[in-house]
């Protein structure tokens, strides 16, 4: 009796005559996931965006380029939840037929080498360009929290992405991308963070400067605030949920009782006045007038 195959250990394309030693039927086994037709995963291979990525490559051109919110998830790029999870988004050069099978999202767009990098094995569109597509979906502040995380973990560069914006001449997107770029800070450490400084410029307010590393009078390290104004001694501190912990309150208590003893004023946001803007922005603007500054 011939032995039963052991799974595969990478997706693989059925054809007639099914895969290898495996039967068109066999191919059929629950061992194996159906991301789109003719595909299949084993079911020990991990059920990752990368894993899908790589069964969509297989029928995919040679030209074909990852982008959009695929591109996004692959680089590490904080994208909105709305986004995430979705399609896997393959990108075509103008004027080739786009393919069409379940489970992905495929368009014509111009690209040139320059704009696409090789990641894992996978054709994906580089920091940069990823950037510039992702505007027609995103708002300003989401955008802004995705270059920031480019610059700060991808290298990207504000050359860089005003090239990739000049060569493009018209596209969806590009006037949104343009108000972003004098708005990206690579020292931002977290979305949220990057969130809330923009929402905090598009009302008016001064520019707050992330990651403020605070001082006593004789230059002793005190703290560092997620945002702050130096010159009003102002700090604002985002607390997410890592910050209900028991242990890690007990330590904000006490930093920012340290702070204010040093004559710093602490404003504390929370996620919550993050779905409502106008909350966050509020605080800091009261303490804005607090300190004269407005």
């Amino acid at each position: 009796m011939p032995c039963d195959p052991q799974p595969q250990l990478d997706p693989f394309v059925v054809t007639s005559q099914g895969f290898g030693p495996l039967t068109r039927e066999e191919c059929r086994s629950q061992r194996f996931s159906q991301p789109s037709r003719g595909l299949r995963i084993p079911s020990t291979c991990p059920d990752t965006l990368l894993t899908r990525c790589r069964a969509i490559e297989l029928v995919s051109r040679a030209d074909a380029v990852l982008w959009g919110p695929t591109a996004a998830e692959l680089l590490g790029l904080p994208i909105p939840h709305r986004l995430q999870d979705a399609p896997i988004h393959v990108l075509v050069p103008e004027g080739l037929p786009r393919p069409r099978r379940t489970g992905v999202v495929a368009r014509q767009a111009d690209i040139v080498a320059q704009e696409v990098i090789t990641l894992s094995g996978l054709q994906v569109t580089s920091p940069a360009r990823t950037f510039t597509d992702l505007a027609q979906h995103v708002s300003l502040p989401d955008l802004v929290a995705i270059g920031d995380g480019a610059m700060r973990y991808q290298g990207l560069s504000v050359p860089e992405l005003q090239r990739v914006l000049d060569r493009r001449l018209r596209y969806p997107g590009k006037v949104r991308a343009r108000q972003a770029i004098p708005l990206l800070d690579p020292r931002s450490e977290s979305p949220q963070e990057s969130r809330l400084r923009v929402h905090i410029v598009q009302d008016g307010l001064p520019i707050p400067e992330p990651n403020l590393v605070i001082t006593d009078s004789f230059g002793q390290f005190l703290a560092r605030g997620d945002l702050g104004y130096r010159r009003w001694r102002i700090v604002i501190e985002y607390d997410g949920a890592f910050h209900d912990l028991p242990e890690r309150r007990r330590a904000d208590a006490t930093r920012r009782t340290l702070l204010r003893e040093h004559g710093w004023y602490v404003v504390e946001v929370v996620s919550e006045d993050l779905r409502y803007p106008h909350r966050a922005i509020g605080k800091v603007r009261r303490a804005l007038q607090i300190k004269g500054a407005i």
